[in-house]
């Protein structure tokens, strides 16, 4: 072993004499005053001090192509870099510059260059700088003469995968380009392992090139192969009883494999709050027929209480406070209960929300539901001097009071193969609602009936039954988000369950988001709801003038109301009623156009129309039009909308500032 490191250290000591020879700026008396400290060490610490002294510093000049050619020669050459550690010497120059001049032409090659003329030379600009510049002619590109692009297997007929065929981006007559040749391929996997076609492969792609005529021909044939179906779902350990999660995918044995429908379980798993993590392992079996995914599902649950909290501010409500505490699963049982409390400065509004769910083993994705809400908010009774006139005149101040109780079973139904979902909920409702206002002036004798004296104070009780419906169908994120929300209900209330009056409500509304191309995207909203409740009308005079009231017995909580950031813009939030109070009927309707501007920036125009009221003979649609940019913060997008008033005294604009995609 000595004998060995001897060796070692003696070639080591040789090399470091040759270093210290080629070192000029050092002189023998250092040398000898080196050797005689220490030859073996010091001699490898100066051939490192050498190297680095007079080390060169290579660099690159590229001229004759735009930048997309420059930077891909560049990425090639500068792989010749010498570092800090190397000298270039002449008579290197000539192997340097043929090496840099090969890998030149290998860059524009994906390009469609082929017959490209390279000149290249390397100067010293300083004792430590040496530049290699190259200038290039491409030459003329390699034109696509024929592409033969086609699709066999089970997968043929997919729509995704015919549009690929016929978009190819290389057709006859453009320009060769690499990059694009290998994106298309690329993207034709994709599209078939979305639809379920995992063992897709090319069984031809080839490149023919004809180097004298400039021509090239491709040759492409994909093979989806077999489509496979969803397997076995093995969700290994967890807390739950049998029969809970076992619901949750929108998809069975033996349906065709979806790259979204596994999303969307990864997705309906979290949602239930049942678990802290979550993994979803793909397990293929090619030799099943046809061939199968299996997923192994890992869960776990390490608390089961969480807590939110948020403070905001808006232009409809003011400040904001709320704050909420989940607790799920509360037991083997799947149940889980969330409560909510919450404060805004709009009309004081105070409320308490609690919800319970629990689901039932025996029927797939159906749920047994409980629900309270208690809310108290300060309201005014109040008139226009004219429908045109934005400011209104109040004539009593007041609050309200409202403690609802529904209970009822929801159904989840998948739709679409499992890409929507409907929830629709039978449900019994009880309402109590406490009204009490303080006239501002004196009644007149008029007034003086049991009518108007219900209008001012009195408690309204009513059990309701009926069917409460939302579809929903939402893709993507910021921007991209598309897809619908259709929300509708239809429900009675009569006195003979304990009701104090009989009313009839029905109600649907739909907001959908369309995109059009990489830049554009549309927002459509509409709403209609008809109530059957009675109306009181009132006739005095007040400060010298007529008044004219239309207030209907309907409880607060079932009133509609129009106006604001997510209805017609241009008018106050939830300003649009008879004596701003409410009313039966709604109607309203908007179009938004949205054009992308930058990364995460947008700007929109839009049109928005409707009111509520109490008599369809005349329902006083009122109209907005606006702009507003939209930007998609990692917090949620945030919108900032300048409307103008199309029906009010003057016209006035008003600003709306929202938080949060408005088709969720």
């Amino acid at each position: 072993m000595s004998n060995l490191l001897e060796s070692r250290i003696t070639l080591s000591c040789k090399a470091a004499l040759w270093a210290l020879r080629m070192a000029a700026s050092l002189t023998v008396s250092t040398i000898l005053i080196l050797t005689s400290i220490g030859r073996h060490c010091f001699l490898i610490l100066l051939l490192a001090w050498s190297a680095a002294a007079v080390g060169d510093e290579l660099r690159y000049t590229v001229s004759g192509v735009d930048d997309a050619l420059r930077q891909n020669v560049l990425g090639h050459i500068e792989t010749l870099q010498l570092g800090r550690q190397a000298r270039l010497a002449e008579k290197d120059y000539a192997e340097v510059i043929a090496n840099t001049s090969r890998r030149a032409r290998e860059a524009l090659r994906p390009f469609g260059y082929y017959r490209p003329d390279v000149s290249a030379r390397i100067e010293r600009k300083s004792e430590s700088e040496v530049v290699l510049s190259l200038a290039i002619k491409p030459g003329p590109p390699m034109i696509v003469a024929a592409a033969h692009i086609q699709v066999i297997g089970d997968g043929v007929n997919v729509k995704e995968l015919q549009e690929w065929q016929k978009d190819w981006p290389l057709q006859s007559g453009s320009r060769l380009n690499q990059s694009k040749w290998e994106e298309a391929k690329q993207h034709a996997i994709e599209i078939a392992n979305t639809w379920g076609f995992r063992a897709a492969k090319f069984t031809e792609h080839a490149i023919e090139l004809d180097l004298v005529e400039n021509r090239a021909t491709l040759r492409l044939t994909f093979d989806t192969g077999p489509q496979y179906m969803f397997g076995d779902i093995d969700f290994g350990e967890h807390m739950l009883k049998p029969g809970i999660v076992e619901f949750i995918p929108r998809f069975q044995k033996g349906e065709p494999f979806r790259e979204r429908l596994l999303e969307k379980f990864r997705v309906d798993l979290w949602k239930t709050g049942y678990f802290t993590n979550i993994d979803v392992v793909e397990v293929d079996q090619p030799d099943e027929s046809p061939p199968e995914v299996d997923l192994k599902i890992s869960l776990e649950t390490s608390h089961k209480n969480s807590y939110q909290g948020s403070v905001g501010m808006g232009t409809d409500t003011g400040v904001r406070v709320q704050a909420q505490w989940s607790r799920h699963p509360m037991s083997r049982n799947g149940d889980r209960v969330d409560v909510g409390v919450g404060w805004q400065e709009a009309d004081d509004e105070f409320s308490l929300k609690s919800n319970y769910r629990l689901p039932r083993i025996s029927r797939a994705r159906e749920y047994w539901t409980a629900e309270i809400y208690a809310k108290y908010e300060n309201l005014d009774l109040e008139f226009k001097r004219r429908p045109e006139d934005e400011e209104f005149v109040n004539i009593a101040n007041g609050s309200v009071t409202e403690l609802n109780m529904r209970a009822g079973r929801l159904k989840i139904r998948n739709l679409k193969e499992g890409n929507r979902q409907l929830f629709d909920t039978l449900f019994v409702q009880f309402l109590n609602s406490t009204r009490e206002y303080n006239p501002v002036f004196t009644v007149p004798p008029e007034l003086s009936n049991p009518e108007f004296d219900r209008l001012l104070k009195g408690t309204d009780n009513a059990t309701s039954i009926g069917v409460d419906v939302n579809l929903v169908d939402v893709r993507g994120k910021g921007f991209d988000t598309v897809g619908r929300r259709d929300h509708a209900w239809l429900f009675s209330s009569v006195m003979s369950i304990g009701s104090d009056m009989n009313f009839t409500q029905a109600f649907i509304g739909t907001r959908r988001i369309y995109r059009k191309g990489e830049r554009w995207k549309f927002l459509l909203r509409a709403e209609l709801g008809y109530t059957d409740a009675t109306v009181d009308k009132f006739d005095f005079v007040f400060n010298n003038q007529s008044v004219n009231l239309s207030v209907t017995r309907l409880p607060n909580f079932y009133r509609f109301k129009a106006g604001g950031s997510n209805s017609v813009r241009g008018y106050g939030f939830e300003s649009l009623s008879n004596n701003d109070v409410g009313s039966n009927h709604i109607a309203t309707a908007s179009a938004e156009a949205e054009m992308k501007v930058l990364e995460k920036w947008s700007v929109a125009a839009f049109a928005d129309i409707g009111n509520a009221f109490n008599e369809w003979s005349d329902p006083n649609l009122y109209r907005g039009v606006g702009f507003g940019v939209r930007w998609y913060s990692i917090a949620g997008p945030i919108s900032v909308d300048f409307a103008k008033a199309l029906d009010l005294t003057g016209k006035p604009w008003r600003i709306h500032f929202t938080i949060g995609v408005s088709l969720l």
